[in-house]
């Protein structure tokens, strides 16, 4: 499912610096700039130079740090996809020539979103999530686990306790917490909010009031919505609204 999506250049103090598992795959179709990615948390280590004409998916079940050379910036069409309950732990990139599928829908996707046809940005979207699919690219948590996952998903505005979530699993709850971040790499009530800021993106492009947002996401209290929005994407719903969408 799209969660984002854009096509720009960003800011030369521009990077990420996921600490921890995000829930949801970047996309970053490179026309320009030098952008380097490093697996884990943001120490000091080994660097991967994304070039320009590459398809980049980065984990939603792992940390990575991403930084870009001021002077030559990142220019990309980007995605933010959600793809539970499938995983991503490593960073992919894509090969995608002239003529091949990938490219094909990125170039479709460059058309759209500058043209502000969102509706069809969401059809290429599934159609590159489909292609990643059927090439086995995402992989599925075991069994126990997705259930839970599943759970979560279906009725992600409960406050779940762990041990309700353990029990639909069969674990006992320390193990079950164990293989829970083992598989997506957050806690699960980290995963839970993470659900609950994803479906709050999507209510914020239909215009709803903020309080109704809240309300819809699960946060009885409005101050206790915003206050998870902004430690989650760096900025208040508001400030979401009025910048239409997120940087890469």
């Amino acid at each position: 499912m799209l969660i984002d999506y854009g096509c720009s250049p960003v800011n030369a103090d521009w990077q990420v610096n996921e600490k921890t598992a995000c829930g949801f795959v970047r996309v970053y179709d490179i026309y320009e700039g030098e952008v380097f990615c490093r697996e884990g948390v943001s120490e000091p280590g080994e660097e991967i130079l994304l070039r320009p004409g590459s398809i980049c998916l980065f984990p939603s079940a792992a940390p990575y740090f991403l930084r870009q050379n001021p002077q030559n910036r990142l220019f990309c069409t980007h995605l933010h996809l959600d793809i539970a309950p499938a995983l991503l732990r490593r960073t992919l990139t894509l090969e995608a020539p002239q003529g091949s599928i990938v490219r094909g829908i990125f170039d479709a996707l460059r058309a759209a979103v500058c043209g502000g046809e969102g509706r069809v940005v969401r059809l290429l979207s599934d159609a590159f999530e489909q292609y990643c699919v059927g090439r086995e690219l995402f992989a599925m948590p075991e069994g126990e686990i997705a259930r839970a996952l599943a759970a979560m998903a279906a009725e992600f505005r409960k406050n779940w306790s762990v041990a309700e979530l353990s029990a639909l699993a069969g674990y006992s709850e320390p193990y079950f917490i164990r293989r829970f971040r083992a598989e997506t790499g957050v806690s699960p009530h980290q995963y839970l909010i993470g659900r609950r800021m994803k479906e709050a993106l999507r209510l914020l492009w239909s215009g709803l009031p903020v309080s109704e947002v809240a309300r819809r996401c699960g946060y009885a209290e409005l101050k206790a919505f915003s206050r998870s929005f902004r430690r989650w994407y760096g900025l208040s719903p508001s400030q979401y609204r009025e910048s239409g969408r997120l940087y890469p």
